[in-house]
């Protein structure tokens, strides 16, 4: 009965809620369709409770989601524009003269001066990435070596010196650094490594001389030890060694500076000096008639013979043919050796070789007692014959071998006659107590007879001073 009550007495709400369930329902049926459930009936004070609720918070959580997806959406492309920072550092080796004259010290502290002052040594990593804005390689912020003036005074060999670059993380792989030098002297650089990125160290080899920018403006650039074909460069570097190859060919233009790194040829058209008279004309060597052989181009002027006989030249052919004829018939071989003949260098003045190609010091003087050693050897009959105590033949292998072990016993009052000649003939003198002795031959230190054999002759014969004047042996006996 109270139940029936309560049902009588809500009839009216009932009735006037009917309307609203109805839409409710056909509300939820749509909803249905898409979600595949079926419906479930809800006591009327539940379902109002649970309808309200609904259409309180829906539209509060809509907006709020909608509101998070473009804070995010705007969110994300910020954080990949955005890169990050940081510093990785540069070991930098430096090869010291061992000898250095006085203008040569006085520029270097020059150097350690205005390198305090911002006259400095500066590098800049480049990438093998292109920047996809500039379509340009890739390159980082300027770099300084470091302790310049401080290392100024340092008598090692090597001298290691410090840089940090700023990269970004979207640098990529360094394959390129450039170097500039803003000092007044040269320095051979060694090696270039660099360190802290993820990938592992990095190294330059460069082992070349860096000039100065008040003589040679551009910047030096020096790649990575990792080869590349020339279809397989990244892009980022495939402009830098354009150019690196275009520098050392050269223009076949001006005049070769000692400092020059340029690799472009020429004929052979200095062998002669006409300007000593015709008997001194050399051939053209290097031509189209003859290709080969070919020398570095040096840019040097005519010589004054040639200078003389191109004027000579134009002025007969100007003024008279028949004296044109009789003039090259009577100077066709001086015409045709010496018309572009190119004045020579002579000692002490040293002729072009490319920086780099120059002997080092230590070369140079190994080559230079090595010379010595030569004319010494050359000059072992008449050493013998003037300064031995025991003036006699070498009658014999074993006489020969003799020099080498024991020595030639020098003359009393020859020792200053000695000291006379180049120091290094005085050290022998003073270290050998009166002998002059010479170095064994590396072909006879183990093996005295190894020269004997066929196989250490025909070794020696192609390794000679002219392997071409060897012919097969086309008949047998000869």
């Amino acid at each position: 009965m109270a139940v029936a009550k309560e049902m009588m007495g809500c009839s009216s709400f009932v009735s006037s809620s009917k309307v609203f369930l109805n839409s409710t329902y056909g509300f939820q049926q749509k909803q249905n369709r898409f979600l595949f459930v079926k419906p479930v009936w809800v006591p009327m004070e539940q379902k109002r409770r649970v309808h309200l609720r609904k259409a309180a918070k829906v539209p509060v959580v809509a907006a709020i989601s909608e509101d998070l997806i473009k804070a995010e959406a705007k969110a994300v492309p910020a954080q990949k524009e955005k890169a990050v920072e940081f510093k990785v550092t540069a070991t930098i080796t430096i090869r010291n003269k061992n000898k250095e004259d006085f203008k040569e010290t006085l520029v270097k502290h020059f150097d350690a001066f205005t390198d305090m002052i911002g006259r400095n040594v500066v590098l800049e990593l480049i990438s093998t990435e292109e920047d996809p804005k500039t379509m340009a390689p890739k390159r980082s912020k300027e770099a300084v070596l470091k302790d310049w003036s401080k290392k100024a005074n340092v008598k090692a060999e090597k001298v290691y010196y410090t840089a940090e670059f700023t990269v970004d993380s979207n640098f990529g792989v360094p394959g390129a650094i450039t170097v500039t030098n803003k000092h007044q002297k040269e320095f051979f650089l060694e090696s270039i490594t660099i360190e802290d990125f993820a990938y592992g160290p990095l190294h330059f080899p460069c082992n070349s001389w860096v000039q100065s920018n008040k003589h040679h403006p551009r910047k030096r650039i020096f790649f990575t030890n990792q080869p590349y074909l020339p279809d397989q460069t990244p892009k980022g570097l495939r402009a830098l060694r354009e150019k690196e190859l275009d520098d050392l060919r050269g223009n076949g233009k001006g005049v070769r500076k000692l400092s020059d790194r340029v690799y472009d040829f020429d004929v052979y058209n200095d062998l002669g000096n006409p300007d000593k008279g015709i008997d001194y004309a050399r051939p053209l060597l290097g031509g189209e008639k003859v290709p080969y052989p070919r020398r570095c181009r040096t840019g040097r002027g005519p010589s004054e013979t040639g200078k003389y006989m191109d004027r000579i030249f134009h002025v007969v052919m100007v003024t008279h043919y028949l004296s044109f004829y009789a003039f090259v018939n009577s100077n066709s071989r001086l015409l045709m050796a010496d018309m572009e003949a190119e004045s020579r260098v002579e000692k002490p003045l040293p002729i072009y070789v490319p920086r780099d190609e120059q002997f080092e010091e230590s070369k140079q003087n190994a080559f230079s007692a090595g010379r010595l050693r030569a004319v010494l050897h050359n000059l072992l009959p008449q050493l013998k014959a003037s300064i031995s105590a025991h003036n006699r033949d070498l009658n014999s292998f074993s006489d020969i071998d003799g020099l080498y072990k024991e020595g030639l016993l020098l003359k009393l009052g020859f020792h200053e006659t000695v000291k006379k000649l180049p120091k290094m003939v005085s050290k022998l003198q003073e270290s050998s107590e009166g002998l002059l002795k010479y170095e064994t031959p590396k072909v006879v230190s183990k093996d005295k007879f190894a020269w004997l054999r066929d196989d250490e002759f025909g070794r020696q014969a192609l390794a000679g001073v002219n392997p071409v004047n060897i012919e097969r042996l086309a008949s047998f006996p000869p």
